[in-house]
């Protein structure tokens, strides 16, 4: 009985590592695709913001939506058939329908032509808050899904690994950086921030490249350890 429990509870594990893998990799790569898709393969402008690539999607990629897509899904199934205690299961719902919401609805774009946009049909306006207010719903799900779950562990600090100390120092810092981040793209929201550079996607980017590495980490792509 007890070999049958270690064998369904590594399969999990190595099922909730690939989850978290895969979720990193497409927070990092984000960032990057949507940008070198519009510029060099589209020729247009540098963007405002990642998400301003979804309100050209038709006119030159629809790689945003696709990956907020796969970003939702992955959460998603994460947070029914792998998350480990209550908070992990609620933090990543929180961040399927944040990130399925963003992806639904477009933010305000010079592209745009139509009064009435996105799958809900919401006026330009709407849909822009809709959108943003998402974004930092997603965002700050993932911040506190990375400072408080990925520093749980069933052993007391004294007895865990150094590398599991090293890891949860490392969740600490990307996560601090993603609240000042995401304390940035609140100012600017609040139309407190201004810049003479794209901060709306310097933000995003930031964003999903902390949130990204930390996925990363905790799936064992870097410093892996036998303890979580």
């Amino acid at each position: 009985m007890k070999n049958e429990e270690s064998i369904v509870m590594t399969i999990r594990k190595g099922f909730r590592h690939f989850q978290l893998k895969c979720l990193g990799f497409i927070s990092i790569l984000i960032a990057p695709l949507t940008l070198f898709v519009t510029m060099y393969v589209h020729d247009l402008p540098f963007l405002h913001s990642i998400s301003e690539s979804a309100t050209i999607a038709n006119k030159a990629s629809p790689i945003l939506p696709y990956c907020l897509g796969a970003l939702s899904l992955f959460a998603l199934s994460y947070s029914i058939k792998l998350a480990y205690c209550k908070l992990d299961r609620t933090l990543t719902l929180i961040m399927f329908a944040g990130f399925t919401l963003v992806a639904m609805q477009m933010s305000t774009s010079p592209y745009i032509t139509n009064y009435y946009v996105g799958v809900l049909g919401l006026p330009m306006r709407l849909s822009n808050v809709v959108h943003s207010v998402a974004a930092v719903i997603a965002f700050g799900a993932m911040t506190l899904w990375i400072l408080v779950c990925f520093n749980k562990s069933n052993l007391p600090a004294d007895k865990q690994t150094p590398q599991k100390k090293l890891r949860n120092k490392l969740y600490t810092i990307l996560g601090t950086c993603m609240i000042a981040s995401l304390y940035l793209f609140a100012l600017y929201l609040a139309g407190l921030l201004s810049a003479n550079f794209p901060i709306v996607f310097v933000v995003e980017f930031l964003m999903l490249t902390f949130g990204g590495i930390a996925c990363l980490i905790k799936g064992g792509m870097f410093l892996k350890d036998v303890e979580e």
